[in-house]
């Protein structure tokens, strides 16, 4: 969990503690025990669904049967004026928030066997009441679920009890929690029907909301979970702002805490009279396949080594995209964008090099129009790709100097040291006395040789290198070993270590002969 989301709950935890001082607990939900999915209602419509054998709603909070995703009224128009600005709907775990709470009023236990003919179906029934007044609209909330299916039905009908008309739009919001995790990319496809929700990025697997014909939406959105304004509770707190959309039609392409909603704003300007029900429906599916799916959905290589995502898109019915352009785009250590054709059974390769180690989002649609750009229609998914550097830097080192030196004698001994990628690099210098051997007899040159050779530990210098760049490292003599072997010539052994951020590990050895600058002796000053 997020440390901002973990901060939201604690604050809507204080909220909800003063809350119980004065208000009665909430009731426990209504269950409609079916299989594979037991689907929980609360009293003011709050919904959660788990799937046989998991401990993880499909819903934030996971663990709770409360989840956050519901049914929202809002009003912004002043008709009647009693609602005006409002929204009306439940407090949530980690949102909503600040809205005027729907009024309970009954809920009906669960009937029905299961089957297509039959199925589970419940009915909660909640109201529009300012303050202490009466009802202004009721809603009746109906959830249905068939045995074997993988979703359930919502519908809602909202009555006018106002005695007068009223005007509003109707929107449905969810913090997803799919396959045990808040966190996936979004997922829309055109249907019909159409369908709006968030896809798990390490299992594949979507849900989210399907739409049903005969109540079409008037937008959706799939965006991060959040109260700011560009977030999904956000936009629901401040829906009664505006007569125009709250939702924009836009799908989040990167891996977030993820959400998503849907609106019906065709009673924002046309007036429900009194006593009309005016009626919503939606499909909540908890795991569907999307029209574009990218394979592995989470893959990982070692850095240089190409990772193969295979995407393949079909239409609602199955049938394959084939000859269509599949476009992509890679953000991250290595970015880049192109495009494909899909083969004859819709499918096609997407190649992210790796040539960078680092984590990569692979973002890809189908451009049915081959205008380059991502229509509301064109499926979209999404892919990540993590690479290890696990291979250790490969440099060049040169040692050089001209007659070395230390104390103002002679100059530095030079160690040029370039990379292949950024790296620290370490040089530890040994200098060592050679034998003198040559014009003398064959026992005195023996005696040389048996002589053991003095070494001479520098002082180890550390540097940064940048790929491609040589970086020159000096080391000084110390002047009591210039002045010890002055005009003699020692054996320079230099070690070098780099290591990159990865903690890659690469050791150069090099050895040259140098002659160490002579020191010039003082004039005698005459008297």
């Amino acid at each position: 969990m997020s440390p901002r989301r973990a901060a939201s709950i604690a604050a809507l935890c204080t909220l909800a503690a003063w809350a119980t001082l004065a208000t009665p607990a909430l009731a426990a939900p209504t269950a409609l025990s079916g299989n594979p999915l037991t689907v929980y209602v609360g009293e003011r419509g709050q919904l959660q669904s788990y799937r046989a054998g998991s401990d993880s709603g499909i819903f934030f909070a996971p663990s709770k049967t409360l989840g956050d995703a519901g049914f929202f009224l809002a009003f912004p128009n002043p008709s009647p004026t009693a609602l005006a600005g409002t929204v009306y709907g439940f407090t949530g775990s980690a949102g909503p928030s600040g809205l005027e709470e729907y009024k309970p009023v009954s809920q009906s236990p669960a009937t029905g066997s299961g089957t297509g003919s039959d199925p589970l179906r419940q009915v909660t029934t909640y109201a529009v009441a300012p303050g202490t007044g009466p009802n202004l609209l009721e809603v009746t909330h109906t959830t249905t679920y068939v045995n074997g299916t993988q979703q359930f039905a919502l519908r809602w009908d909202v009555k006018n009890v106002s005695g007068g008309p009223v005007t509003f739009k109707a929107l449905s919001a969810a913090d997803f929690f799919f396959d045990g995790s808040d966190r996936g990319t979004g997922i829309y496809t055109d249907g019909p029907p159409r369908f709006i929700g968030g896809t798990n990025a390490d299992t594949g697997n979507s849900g989210g909301f399907a739409e049903v014909l005969s109540t079409p939406w008037s937008a959706y959105q799939a965006l991060e979970w959040g109260s700011a304004p560009d977030q999904v509770w956000g936009k629901v707190q401040g829906s009664a702002q505006s007569t125009a959309a709250t939702f924009d039609n836009t799908v989040v392409g990167e891996p977030v805490d993820n959400a998503g909603g849907v609106e019906w704003d065709q009673f924002v300007q046309t007036a429900v009279p009194n006593g009309q029900t005016r009626s919503f429906e939606l499909i909540a599916r908890s795991a569907v396949p999307s029209a574009l799916q990218l394979n592995p959905s989470n893959a990982g290589a070692p850095k240089g080594v190409p990772v193969n995502i295979t995407a393949t898109a079909t239409s609602t019915d199955g049938l394959p995209y084939a000859g269509r352009t599949l476009r992509y785009q890679i953000t991250g250590a290595n970015p880049g964008a192109s495009s494909l054709v899909l083969s004859a059974s819709g499918t096609g390769t997407i190649t992210d090099p790796g040539t960078n180690a680092g984590n990569d989002t692979i973002v890809a649609f189908v451009d049915f129009n081959r205008d380059g750009t991502r229509q509301p229609a064109e499926p979209q998914a999404s892919a990540l790709a993590t690479f290890v550097d696990k291979v250790a830097p490969s440099c060049k080192v040169k040692v050089s100097g001209d007659r070395p030196g230390g104390g103002g004698a002679g100059k530095p001994l030079v160690i040029t040291v370039n990379c292949n990628e950024p790296a620290t690099v370490t040089t530890a210098t040994t200098l060592q006395t050679i034998p003198r051997v040559g014009r003398r007899s064959a026992k005195v040159d023996a005696a040389a040789r048996r002589r053991r050779p003095v070494r001479i530990k520098l002082k180890p210098k550390t540097a940064t290198v940048a790929p491609g760049r040589a970086v020159p490292i000096k080391i000084r003599v110390p002047r009591s070993v210039a002045r010890k072997y002055a005009g003699k010539t020692l054996k320079a052994t230099v070690r070098v270590t780099a290591k990159d951020s990865a903690g890659n590990v690469k050791r150069v050895k090099r050895v040259k002969r140098i002659k160490l600058a002579k020191i010039k002796k003082k004039a005698r000053r005459r008297g």
